[in-house]
């Protein structure tokens, strides 16, 4: 501090041996000096005037700068004052207030210290300077980002971590470690189509730099922050409060400087007519690269690592040439490469079921529809899932793939029947359940996609409403052909090939669209023309139903090939309705059913009262396993009567849900029924003499069923 009172950034120490400062001290002892010298030779007149001029600024200054520096010599000299007589609790008085202005003026004194830090630890170097040779790649931020970012005022980065930065009183800075790694915001983005404001995160973790677009809720509230320790991020229990304050002062020093882009939080098409992938955003011929985000809902983060490509278009293309003689194949890659078009075409999603008895190739079949666009693997990530997942799960992820196909193999992994069943309904109304939360209502999925499915059994078995199931191409049979040997060792090549090269020609048929958006007239005529020529085709009404699937497959076909795919050498659409003709014949479950039951009783003839054997003596045998049920043995018998129990037991035998089946039985007149509104469905029938409830089949409905074989 110099004497003129700017000040220095010198110590306390330094100061003391200061010349200057000793004479402040010198002069102040002066002047209480003649201050006694005053009071003791004068009168009241006299002392009233000597205590005025110690009102003097620069006396009364000199004083409080002596009493900071020399403090015990200033009391001692003051202590004088109180030996005059009448004078000691005006000099008692004099030295609290020589006090309290030296306590403020080392207050204004600090404060200034402060500022000076302050301003500069504002000018610090940016975050490409302080982070020197350990900042991220430019894959995760930009050389360019990182030269315009600041740590915010107190505060700084390094490549070891995050620091806060305190200004004390001697000049010096405190440095205290908040954060064992570094981590600040690189960026802004805006949902498109909610308006939500979030933030990309950036941090180093054990395995390396790692990045993460962020709600901005989650970097202002402490119960929130602490998720991201669960992705390596420098977030613990101890400094939630601190990365609260040091991320929150980043976001406002930085604001102007973050780079703003757009955001979505699903794939696909976008509000603004673009595509969306993880690793591309199109919005012309060409890609234009990072200028638009992908940020998944919480929980699917890991996702869209499955739908990036990998290895080469000329690979992908060898292992469509291995599988040329298998048309399934062909259909498979069809389907996946339709998703983006039904969007285009206005239309709603389908489902193509691949079942049939295992190892015929199925699980081949859906690695090539996951390869349009991403990994065709087991394991995460991956563009292939399980049926083995919660339906919530499966609607989320329908609603974040959006426009890309959903793959989901083996039906009999799913958890319960019914959720097949469910998911089958909901994915072809493309509309997710509306759920509330603690924060209110959530935003409901939508999509409009092809699921691409495989199982043992046939999808359609999973649900007798005739609406979905006349949403599902069914294929039966053996995707690479009855020649085990032959399939087998072109699926072996094959799926190595896809294990190295995948997601192409999704891209391809993206930026097709993209580029010919002022064709989609002509498109929509095209699939139109061919859904005329299927519903013509067509011989049944579920087929006709079906016509739109093909026409929609047909499209993408005539898209692919066009793109550089070889044509194979089995057509593929002859092999659809062949399928779909056998399928609308096997859509009527109740039908089916019925024809299913009919024959059990044909061979189970004893087991019904009426018809069981007789002893010697003419008696009726009651058969080992017990009555079934009645019917009368003669040829203009009525009804068939089944137990209830009997019959439940019986459809689940033969693959049927009992309950769904007598109800639609009831629905078209199959039954007669009683008379009771309890059990509308069955009536009680006398079974060797024992009133039993069963469930009687009408003889019009047997003949009819036996017709229609």
């Amino acid at each position: 501090m110099e004497a003129d009172g700017t000040v220095g950034m010198e110590s306390p120490e330094g100061q003391s041996r200061n010349p200057e400062s000793g004479s402040v001290v010198d002069r102040a002892v002066e002047i209480i000096r003649g201050l006694v010298e005053r009071l003791n030779n004068g009168g009241r007149p006299e002392h009233r005037a000597a205590w005025d001029s110690m009102h003097d600024p620069e006396t009364i200054n000199t004083l409080a700068e002596a009493w900071l520096q020399d403090e015990g010599r200033l009391i001692t000299s003051i202590a004088l004052i109180e030996m005059v007589p009448r004078q000691v609790q005006r000099a008692r008085q004099f030295r609290r207030t020589i006090q309290t202005l030296a306590n403020e003026v080392q207050r204004r004194r600090s404060d200034q210290i402060l500022a000076d830090l302050e301003e500069q630890l504002g000018e610090l170097p940016t975050l490409e300077t302080m982070l020197d040779g350990g900042a991220p790649p430019p894959e995760v931020v930009t050389r360019q980002v990182l030269s315009t970012l600041r740590a915010p005022r107190g505060f700084e980065v390094d490549f070891n971590g995050v620091y806060r930065l305190t200004a004390q009183v001697d000049g010096t800075i405190s440095r205290t470690r908040i954060a064992l790694a570094p981590i600040f915001i690189a960026g802004r983005t805006i949902d498109v189509v909610s308006g939500e404001a979030k933030r990309l995160l950036v941090w180093r973790g054990a395995s390396g730099w790692r990045s993460r677009v962020v709600n901005r809720r989650t970097i202002v509230d402490a119960s929130k922050i602490i998720a991201l320790s669960n992705l390596d991020a420098p977030v613990s229990t101890n400094n939630t409060l601190h990365m609260v304050s040091y991320l929150a002062e980043f976001d406002a020093e930085n604001a102007h400087r973050f780079p703003v882009v757009q955001s979505a939080s699903s794939m696909g098409w976008q509000p603004n007519g673009g595509f969306l992938l993880p690793d591309m955003y199109y919005s012309t011929d060409q890609n234009v690269g990072q200028d638009f985000a992908l940020t998944p809902p919480s929980g699917l983060e890991t996702l869209s690592g499955g739908w990036k490509p990998k290895g080469t278009w000329g690979e992908w293309i060898s292992a469509m040439q291995l599988v040329e003689d298998f048309p399934y194949m062909f259909i498979a890659v069809y389907a996946s490469a339709a998703a983006p078009l039904l969007e285009v075409l206005h239309i709603p999603g389908f489902v193509l079921d691949f079942s049939g008895e295992t190892s015929g190739g199925k699980t081949t079949a859906l690695r090539f529809a996951a390869s349009v666009w991403g990994r065709p693997a087991e394991s995460y990530p991956t563009a292939m899932y399980s049926w083995d997942a919660t339906k919530v799960w499966i609607e989320r992820t329908s609603g974040f793939l959006k426009n890309l196909p959903l793959v989901l193999d083996e039906t009999k992994r799913a958890r319960h029947p019914r959720i097949v069943r469910d998911v089958i309904y909901d994915f072809c109304q493309g509309q997710g359940r509306g759920r509330g939360s603690v924060e209110g209502t959530r935003h409901t999925e939508s999509w409009r996609s092809v699921l691409i499915s495989s199982g043992e059994g046939a999808a359609t078995s999973f649900s007798q409403d005739a609406g979905t199931r006349a949403r599902v191409l069914s294929l039966k049979g053996k995707p690479l052909g009855d020649d085990v040997v032959v399939g087998s060792a072109a699926s072996e090549e094959a799926q190595a090939l896809l294990a190295k090269s995948y997601g192409h020609l999704g891209r391809h048929v993206v930026q097709y669209l993209v580029a010919n958006r002022e064709r989609y007239s002509d498109i929509r005529a095209v699939f139109q023309a061919s859904r005329q020529k299927y519903s013509e085709l067509a011989q049944s009404a579920v087929s006709r139903r079906h016509a739109g699937h093909l026409a929609v497959l047909e499209v993408a076909a005539s898209i692919v090939h066009s793109l550089g795919v070889p044509t194979p050498t089995v057509d593929p659409f002859t092999c659809l309705l062949e399928s779909q003709e056998q399928a609308g014949h096997d859509a009527d479950r109740p039908l089916s059913a019925l024809q299913d039951f009919l024959t059990w009783c044909a061979t189970h003839q004893k087991r019904f009262w009426g018809r069981g054997e007789k002893d010697r003596e003419g008696n009726t045998k009651a058969p080992p396993q017990g009555w079934v049920g009645a019917w009368e043995d003669k040829n203009d018998w009525d009804s068939i009567a089944v137990t209830t129990t009997g019959f439940n037991a019986l459809m689940k035998d033969l693959g049927h849900d009992p309950d769904e089946i007598i109800t639609r039985w009831k629905d078209r007149g199959w039954l007669r029924l009683g008379g009771g509104s309890k059990r509308p469905r069955s009536r009680v029938i006398r079974v060797d003499g024992a009133p039993t409830r069963c469930y009687c089949i009408d003889r019009n409905a047997a003949d009819m069923a036996i017709e229609s074989e």
